[in-house]
């Protein structure tokens, strides 16, 4: 791959380069890493998502662009809308780094609504002449066009005792008052919270601290895109953890997504958790998730997360000039105090023709005679205590991409170790989560280029990004006993080219 420079990572879109651009997107019609039903670049590399709300009768959902290659370079937000969160619709750039305040990158941040306005908060990452970084809290509002509208100056500038790592506003209301909280690193390059609230929503910040933890003294090098939800009667911290180091053993990642359930005591800047903090996502490629408000459904949120992690790349999409997915949304609710995370119900859509059906262990249809789709929804239900083996897109003496259950250690483990195409094997080619209580149900969507597993309804999430070979076209399942059935999905991705 080739070696990008300073100055081709720094271009800001310009748009006498659409028509170059859209060729390459539509090149990209025919690659077999496309996915069918998740949100993917036109071209170039997507990231973290951005400024999700639900606003006038649609989900808008914006992610971190850089449309001229698969590399982190100038940061753009492309924007996509939704009716129901399966069919996203590409409305086109809806902002790019053109002003002082953000001239290396508008960089990640929230969407709130009110009265009649979506407010998107941002970080603009700045940078002088002699390339010294500086890291701003900006505004912007969604015009009736699509586009960004940004609102003159910053409305926070960076804090002393921090280095410059600022970023990522999470802007919300509680009882009349506005918030903003953002992930930070301190002087000693500790990952922390800086809290800070207005009157209103354009003017008038001041930090009022760090957000402590308690029982927690830092997180990791550096916290990014945190986010802090109320669902139900219970608080909810969501934040990305930058290089925990050998800080935490149970973290699958050097990057990790990470919660905590508990109270939020906003008087003394200080969230009170329930237990220790856990994984969003125990798979390989989970990153930057951020939650989305629905009015008519206050009791639960709706996540979107980069389908991907810091430093990490993928050879076989970053040969054909494109990086990076959006993991499928994400309903969240609290349930006897656990966070549950299962798919969207619009995603019951998805399933189209049934392919495969075993009842108690007997196969009652089957069209894919050992061949394995490119696509699929998978569905395990009651194992009854039975171990069981799911190899998809495997071959001959091979285990292909394993999802495997041993019902004496009540593990789950997904091994991509056997397939042809690797990918970041320096973090490890296995995960594992154990079950409490069993396996109890599995459902496994397969679109092209990745696979998400929700395990019991939504207790546990592995997501992993996975690139079969052509010879690698055939599933074997094992295990006794057991209900599953095998769906090909419909194709709801938006393809059209729209800047």
């Amino acid at each position: 791959m080739k070696e990008w420079t300073r100055e081709e990572r720094s271009r800001i879109f310009d748009e006498a380069d659409s028509s170059g651009i859209e060729q390459k997107s539509t090149q990209l019609l025919s690659s077999r890493w496309r996915s069918d039903f998740h949100v993917q670049p036109l071209y170039g590399l997507m990231n973290d998502p951005n400024g999700f709300a639900y606003y006038n009768g649609r989900w808008h959902l914006f992610y971190q662009w850089f449309p001229y290659g698969p590399v982190h370079g100038m940061k753009h937000w492309y924007h996509v809308s939704s009716e129901d969160l399966l069919h996203w619709q590409n409305e086109g750039l809806a902002m790019k780094p053109d002003v002082l305040f953000d001239n290396y990158g508008c960089y990640s941040g929230s969407g709130f609504v009110k009265d009649g306005d979506l407010y998107l908060a941002y970080t603009g990452n700045s940078r002088d002449y002699n390339y010294v970084r500086r890291q701003y809290q900006l505004l912007a509002k969604l015009g009736t066009d699509g586009k960004a509208k940004k609102l003159a100056g910053p409305l926070i500038s960076p804090a002393e005792g921090y280095t410059e790592h600022q970023r990522d506003p999470k802007l919300f209301e509680l009882d009349g008052k506005y918030y903003i909280l953002i992930g930070a690193q301190t002087d000693a390059e500790k990952g922390t919270f800086l809290l800070y609230a207005s009157e209103s929503i354009e003017e008038g910040w001041q930090l009022q601290g760090e957000l402590k933890v308690r029982g927690y003294e830092n997180f990791g090098d550096m916290v990014e895109c945190p986010d802090l939800e109320k669902i139900g009667d219970t608080w909810v911290l969501l934040f990305s953890i930058q290089d925990h180091g050998e800080g935490d053993r149970n973290l699958p990642n050097r990057f990790n997504n990470v919660y905590f359930t508990g109270q939020m005591d906003f008087a003394n800047l200080e969230f009170i958790p329930d237990g220790p903090y856990r994984s969003l996502d125990c798979g390989f490629d989970f990153y930057a998730a951020q939650c989305g408000f629905d009015p008519a459904h206050p009791d639960c949120r709706v996540l979107s997360a980069w389908f991907g992690c810091p430093d990490n790349t993928w050879p076989a999409t970053d040969e054909e000039g494109w990086s990076g997915l959006l993991t499928m949304p994400r309903v969240l609710t609290v349930e006897n105090g656990k966070l549950m995370q299962r798919p969207a119900p619009s995603f019951e859509q998805l399933k189209g023709e049934l392919l495969f059906n075993a009842e108690n262990g007997s196969i009652v249809s089957d069209t894919m005679h050992g061949l394995m789709p490119s696509t699929a929804v998978i569905r395990l239900d009651d194992p009854e205590n039975e171990s069981v083996e799911l190899n998809l897109f495997t071959r001959p003496r091979k285990k292909g991409f394993e999802i495997r259950y041993d019902k004496n250690r009540k593990n789950l483990t997904v091994d991509r170790t056997d397939m042809i195409n690797q990918c970041n094997t320096d973090f490890g080619t296995v995960r594992t989560v154990h079950l409490e209580n069993g396996l109890q149900s599995l459902e496994v969507y397969i679109d092209r280029s990745s696979a998400e597993i929700f395990v019991n309804d939504g207790e546990y999430v592995l997501s992993a990004r996975i690139f079969p070979d052509a010879q690698e076209n055939l599933i074997r399942m094992g295990g006794r006993n057991i209900d599953l059935k095998i769906w090909k999905p419909k194709k709801t991705a938006d393809t059209e080219f729209v800047l």
